[in-house]
């Protein structure tokens, strides 16, 4: 049977089990509808088994279509990765995350995943969540790396580090003093997912006499904070140097603050066997870290 199958075939076969519908597939893959048919049922006859039921608004895959799918999902990335390599193909991952995240985290990852992989280059742009998530749905980036699930149907969530923040000050304050007075809370502003976390607890906790000041970089913010100029929800990784050399101190505030980052992508978005390739890495290097 080999011998007979054509690469064009079997990625007929893959626009159509992607999309349940032939007259989808015809408009993505610019064939006519009957050729995408023809298709289909060369491939039926080539291996002797019906490969999708045909229903009123689309198709479903049959039993054997869904085992065919598993291995002509392997044939097309092995086709893929040859292309790439034959022709010493570049090619880019995109990936957009929050910048504290990008500062505290990703480099050691991305430094190691590039060594690895020098064929393929990481395009790293920042925002917060809900810029993140609109830019996977609209398919302007393979991953978002954010700090809560956003719950979305259209969006796969997979978890790979939970992260621990803590409130500091600078080390010459007195903490005691500081909650009874009014305060600078310093953070990324009202478009990040800590300021309405920060709000939270500050309210938990009953202190209400505080106003946000807004910068835009973590080191800014850090800065600031070890200056005496108000408080911070951080995380602990990116203040443990300044911590340690008595230039911040930890500001109790109740339970420790953990928050569990994760990887969206588009559930119905064309895999990428490269992104698929950084996926897996990232969530080994965080299980394994």
């Amino acid at each position: 049977m080999l011998h007979q199958l054509e690469g064009k075939y079997i990625h007929t076969f893959l626009k159509v089990y992607e999309y349940r519908n032939i007259s989808k597939a015809s408009s993505v893959l610019g064939f006519s509808q009957s050729s995408i048919t023809n298709h289909i049922q060369i491939l039926e006859h080539m291996i002797g088994a019906k490969l999708f039921d045909r229903k009123t608004h689309g198709v479903t895959p049959t039993d054997k279509g869904e085992i065919f799918a598993k291995y002509a999902h392997q044939f097309s990335k092995l086709a893929q990765e040859m292309n790439d390599e034959v022709h010493n193909v570049r090619n880019t991952i995109k990936v957009k995350a929050l910048e504290s995240f990008c500062v505290t985290q990703l480099y050691s990852p991305l430094v190691q995943f590039l060594a690895l992989h020098p064929n393929l280059d990481i395009e790293l742009t920042t925002g917060f969540q809900q810029q993140i998530v609109d830019d996977v749905i609209n398919l302007k980036v393979e991953y978002g790396i954010v700090p809560f699930d956003p719950q979305m149907a259209q969006l796969e969530y997979t978890p790979i580090l939970q992260e621990e923040f803590m409130f500091v000050c600078a080390a010459n304050m007195d903490p005691e003093h500081i909650m009874q007075q009014e305060l600078r809370v310093i953070g990324f502003g009202n478009n990040c997912m800590y300021q309405s976390l920060t709000d939270q607890i500050l309210k938990d906790c009953g202190k209400r006499d505080y106003r946000n000041i807004t910068y835009a970089s973590l080191e800014m913010i850090k800065q600031t904070v070890m200056g005496g100029a108000g408080i911070a929800l951080m995380p602990k990784r990116s203040v443990e140097s300044e911590l340690q050399s008595a230039q911040l101190q930890r500001l109790d505030l109740g339970e420790p603050v953990w928050i569990q980052h994760g990887m969206v992508e588009h559930r119905s978005a064309r895999r990428n066997t490269h992104a698929a390739v950084f996926k897996q890495f990232m969530m080994q290097f965080f299980v394994d870290s």
